[in-house]
C-alpha cells in the first residue's frame, strides 16, 4: 500500500466558491489489490460540480479499476467514496451509484447484440418498463440520440448486433444520457470517442458542454491525449494505479501530460521512417475491385511497405479490408492477388476478435498452430517459446494463465496484435488496431511494425486517427467507396488527407 499521506475530503465550508463549483464526488486513498497486483495504490480524485474531467494514463494505470469502485461494481480495499459530502456506506452498490445519477458507458460495450436498439433501453432502464414500454423505450433513445448525435439515423428497431461499431457506440452512450441533467449527475466515458468519426466525437463533446451547463459533471477516459486537453475542464494522469499530476487542460502541454505517464515525448523527425525503407515484389494486387459500397478499386502492395487506408467514417475501407480477407484465396475472386499468406487484426475485438474462454497464451498462438503442431499434436513447449517472444516483443501486460477478459481492453487489443505477428502471413490487414491503446505503447507497436516491414512483411493499415498515417509508406484515401487520391513522401501531410477526404484533393 502507498505511503503518501491521504487527501482529506474537503468540506462544504472549506470549499467555497472554487474553481469549477463544490465538489460532487470525492475519493480518498482509494486501494484495490488482485492477489500480488495492486491495481489502486492510496488514490485522491476530487470531481467538481458542472465540470468535464480527463483521465489519461497506460494501459494498466487503473483508470478503469477506479471507475468501478465508482460505479460499486468493485468494492475497494480502503478508502472513502463521498458524494456531495456524504459518505458512502461500506455496502456501497451499483444500486446506490444508480440512484445518485451515476452513469457510465464502458469500453467494452454492455449492449445486448440479440435486441434490437430499443429493447436493449428496455433492459437497462426500470422506468420505462409496463404497459406501452416499447413506444416509450423508441421514443426516449431516439429523442437521445437526436440530442447527442444530430443525423445518425439510426433506428431504434435496429438489431444491435448488425450495427457496425461507432453506431452500436453512439447507441450505448445515448442509453447512458436518456433523461438529460435530470436523471445524470456524474457521466462516465470511457474511450467514448474510440470507434467515431471526427464528426461524431464533435457532437458528443458539445453535447458534454451542454451537460456541464446544467450543472452535469463528466470524467472522460481517453487516450486521445490531445483530445482530451482540448474538450476538458481539468486533465488528471494516472500511473501504476496513483493520480501522479493534475493540470488545467488549457494550460498543458500533450508533451507534459506524457511525461507524467513516464513516457518521453515522440521526435517527430523519427515519427515515419517508413519512405526510407527498400521495398520488394508486389505481394498484393487490387484491379477494379467492385462490391456494393466499394467502385473499381484498384491498388498494389509490394513487400515491406506499410499501406494506409483513410478517409471519413463510412467511405468503404473497413469493408475493403473485409473484401481483402475474405478474398486471400487466389480462386475466389478475379480483382485480388495475393501471393502470400494473410493475417488480419481487427478493431472489435469483443465481437470478431478475442476468444473469452481462452487464456492469453491460446488467443496469441491461435493464428500459429500449423507452425507449434506436428501432426495434428500442440508441441506445448514451442507454443510456451512463440507466446513468451511475442509478450516480450509487445511489453504485453499479463500472465500467460491470465484469462483474456481479465486484461484491459488495450491489453487485448496487443495480444491480437501479437496473434497475427506470430503467423507465418506475409500480408497484415490491420482494422484501427489501435483503438484504446495508451500512447507510448502505439509508439512501441509502430516501431515493431515497421521492424516487421523491415524483415519484407507487408501492411495494409486502416486508422480513425489521422495521425497514425504518419508511419506509413503511402496512402490511398477512399471517398465514396472509390480511391480519391493516393498520397506518398511529400504530400502525405494531414491537411491534404484531410483535402483528399473531402473531395477537394487531386484524384489519383
Amino acid at each position: 500500500m502507498s505511503k503518501q499521506t491521504a487527501k482529506r475530503c474537503p468540506s462544504e465550508a472549506e470549499e467555497g466558491e472554487a474553481r469549477g463549483g463544490g465538489s460532487l464526488l470525492c475519493l480518498s486513498a482509494i486501494t484495490k489489490r488482485y492477489g500480488s497486483t495492486q491495481a489502486l495504490d492510496g488514490v485522491d480524485l476530487v470531481v467538481r460540480r458542472g465540470e468535464i474531467l480527463g483521465i489519461v494514463g497506460h494501459n494498466g494505470a487503473g483508470k478503469s479499476t477506479l471507475m468501478r469502485v465508482v460505479l460499486g461494481i468493485t468494492r475497494c480495499d480502503s478508502g472513502t467514496i463521498e458524494f456531495n459530502h456524504e459518505r458512502a456506506g461500506p455496502g456501497y452498490s451499483l444500486a446506490q451509484a444508480y440512484a445518485r445519477g451515476v452513469r457510465i458507458v464502458f469500453q467494452e460495450l454492455a449492449l445486448c447484440p440479440s435486441l434490437r436498439v430499443f429493447e436493449n433501453v428496455y433492459v437497462a432502464r426500470p422506468a420505462l418498463r409496463g404497459r406501452g414500454w416499447r413506444r416509450r423505450s423508441r421514443q426516449a433513445i431516439v429523442q437521445s440520440l437526436q440530442n447527442v448525435f444530430p443525423g445518425s439515423r439510426i433506428s431504434a428497431r435496429a438489431g444491435i448486433g448488425r450495427l457496425p461499431l461507432a453506431q452500436r457506440q453512439m447507441v450505448e452512450i445515448a442509453q447512458a444520457v436518456i433523461g438529460g441533467e435530470e436523471e445524470v449527475s456524474l457521466l462516465v466515458l470511457d474511450e467514448p470517442t474510440s470507434a467515431l468519426s471526427r464528426e461524431a466525437a464533435e457532437q458528443l463533446y458539445d453535447f458534454l458542454r451542454r451537460l456541464r451547463a446544467g450543472g452535469v459533471s463528466t470524467i472522460v477516459i481517453s487516450h486521445r491525449m490531445q483530445e482530451v486537453l482540448n474538450n476538458t475542464d481539468r486533465t488528471v494522469v494516472m500511473r501504476d494505479g496513483r493520480v501522479v499530476g493534475e493540470r488545467i487542460s488549457a494550460e498543458t502541454s500533450y508533451d507534459e501530460v506524457l511525461a507524467l505517464m513516464g513516457a518521453a515525448p515522440v521526435d517527430a523527425a523519427e515519427a515515419s521512417k517508413g519512405s526510407l525503407r527498400p521495398v520488394g515484389e508486389q505481394i498484393l494486387s487490387v484491379s477494379v475491385l467492385s462490391t456494393h459500397r466499394l467502385f473499381d478499386v484498384s491498388f498494389s502492395v509490394r513487400r515491406g511497405e506499410v499501406v494506409g487506408i483513410a478517409g471519413l467514417d463510412g467511405q468503404g475501407q473497413q469493408d475493403l479490408l473485409l473484401e481483402l480477407w475474405r478474398c486471400r484465396r487466389r480462386w475466389r475472386s478475379r480483382s485480388v492477388r495475393c501471393s502470400g499468406e494473410m493475417a488480419f487484426v481487427t478493431g472489435d475485438r469483443q465481437r470478431a476478435g478475442v476468444f473469452s474462454l481462452w487464456d492469453l497464451k491460446r488467443n496469441a498462438s491461435a493464428s500459429a498452430m500449423s507452425e507449434i503442431s506436428s501432426l495434428g499434436v500442440l508441441n506445448a513447449p514451442k507454443e510456451l517459446a512463440l507466446v513468451d517472444r511475442w509478450i516480450a516483443r509487445l511489453a504485453i501486460r499479463g500472465q500467460r494463465s491470465s484469462g483474456i477478459d481479465e486484461l484491459s481492453g488495450g491489453t487485448q487489443q496487443k495480444v491480437l496484435v501479437a496473434r497475427a505477428l506470430a503467423s507465418q502471413a506475409d500480408l497484415v490487414l490491420l482494422d484501427d488496431p489501435f483503438r484504446g491503446v495508451d500512447v507510448a505503447t502505439k509508439h512501441d507497436t509502430y516501431g515493431l511494425i515497421h521492424e516487421e516491414a523491415d524483415r519484407g512483411r507487408a501492411f495494409v493499415w486502416f486508422s480513425t486517427e489521422n495521425a497514425e498515417f504518419e508511419e506509413c509508406d503511402r496512402i490511398y484515401v477512399l471517398r465514396g467507396g472509390r480511391i480519391a487520391a493516393e498520397l506518398a513522401g511529400a504530400e502525405a501531410t494531414e491537411d491534404k488527407l484531410i483535402a483528399a477526404s473531402f473531395g477537394s484533393g487531386k484524384p489519383s
